[in-house]
């Protein structure tokens, strides 16, 4: 199993284990983590499948789950059933969960994207955020955050109780001349992400942050 693969001061980000439980439970409470719930936790640990930051600090200040497709979990099977990972090989990253002031997310989505990369080389890994209609400037910056740590937004949707931003852990060719730029709660969006194009990186316009969709093929 992968362990440590950041040290510094700042930055201690590795796969949990059993003897984290209670700083794991510490950070999420009675609640577990986004998309894995509290009677998931312990068999998570077991199997390393929980990612997570110390930031230097003696509690836990991140963390998040790297759920392999075939589990039974409702994230994973939610994306079989949509088509992402039909076949069950590879791996979602679940939405983080942050301690208040935390502000390493682009690190901690890079460092998790490498450990997921690495232990799913052949295969492919999804990372998803809940887009929040009525907390749109957040759900910007979070986006954002994702885009900058290498991850490309292939679909909004419906999907595990929410509307999923589902991004891929495969980069898009930012030479390819970019199609249309639209805005994170454009109505447009889905529909143009379904028709073939990917969102890899983003810019800033009089509207706030612009989208710069790109066709995947």
């Amino acid at each position: 199993m992968l362990q440590t693969l950041e040290r510094t001061t700042t930055f201690d980000a590795r796969m949990l284990t059993p003897d984290d439980r209670e700083a794991l439970l510490a950070l999420c409470g009675a609640d577990g983590l986004p998309q894995l719930p509290p009677d998931a936790l312990a068999p998570a640990l077991q199997g390393g499948q929980v990612f997570g930051d110390f930031a230097g600090q003696p509690t836990l200040q991140a963390a998040a789950a790297l759920l392999p497709l075939y589990a039974d979990a409702v994230l994973p099977t939610s994306l079989r059933a949509a088509g992402y990972g039909a076949d069950g090989q590879g791996a979602v990253l679940t939405e983080p969960l942050l301690a208040e002031h935390y502000t390493q997310l682009r690190q901690f989505l890079r460092t998790a994207l490498r450990l997921a990369t690495a232990r799913y080389a052949s295969y492919h890994v999804w990372a998803v955020q809940p887009l929040d209609p009525e907390d749109l400037p957040g759900c910007e910056d979070l986006c954002a955050q994702y885009l900058s740590a290498g991850l490309t937004l292939r679909a909004v949707r419906p999907m595990a109780g929410a509307t999923m931003m589902i991004f891929s852990a495969r980069g898009l060719p930012h030479w390819r001349e970019a199609y249309r730029r639209l805005h994170l709660g454009d109505p447009a969006l889905p529909r143009m992400l379904e028709r073939g194009y990917a969102v890899g990186d983003f810019g800033w316009g009089a509207g706030g942050m612009e989208l710069i969709l790109r066709p995947v093929d």
